[in-house]
């Protein structure tokens, strides 16, 4: 009996030091500061909260293609032609807002927990967000943005 009890204390000890280790599971930007782009359509991590750390004090551009503006990044019905790698010039791309240094905004991620984000024709990294103005991107680059510590369960931000 008290084996079993032991094995059940270490199998919830185990458990409950994953969600630990899913809590501070945040993305690492390579050496060149870029939040690396998953495969497309690949199952991972997802984060939500995000924090302009971006030191221009003109702010940190959302941009997003008037061809793509009525549709959801993360819908169905998303065009695939939008997740072409190295395709976009979003730089060309119209504004659609700005985020000022300390602002906080959401990333879109699919319903089934993968991270979106596209490359740009330069292989940049580019991160959708939720706007009140519609979707956009912004540059996925720790000189611009910087993840915020979220509960895995619920998504609200631990910091």
């Amino acid at each position: 009996m008290k084996a079993e009890i032991r094995i059940v204390f270490l199998a919830a000890a185990r458990i409950l030091g994953m969600g630990v280790n899913l809590a501070s599971a945040i993305p690492v930007a390579n050496q060149q500061g870029d939040y690396p782009v998953p495969p497309a359509r690949q199952r991972g991590n997802r984060q939500v909260n995000w924090l302009v750390v971006d030191s221009d004090p003109k702010g940190l551009n959302c941009r997003m293609a008037q061809r793509f503006r009525s549709i959801y990044v993360d819908g169905l019905n998303a065009p695939a032609e939008l997740f072409e790698r190295n395709k976009h010039k979003v730089s060309q791309w119209p504004v659609v807002t700005v985020f000022r240094r300390g602002q906080r905004f959401q990333a879109v991620t699919e319903n089934n927990a993968n991270q979106i984000m596209i490359s740009d024709n330069q292989g940049k990294g580019l991160l959708p967000v939720s706007t009140q103005k519609g979707n956009g991107f912004v540059r996925g680059n720790s000189r611009f943005i910087k993840p915020i510590r979220e509960n895995p369960t619920t998504l609200k931000p631990l910091e």
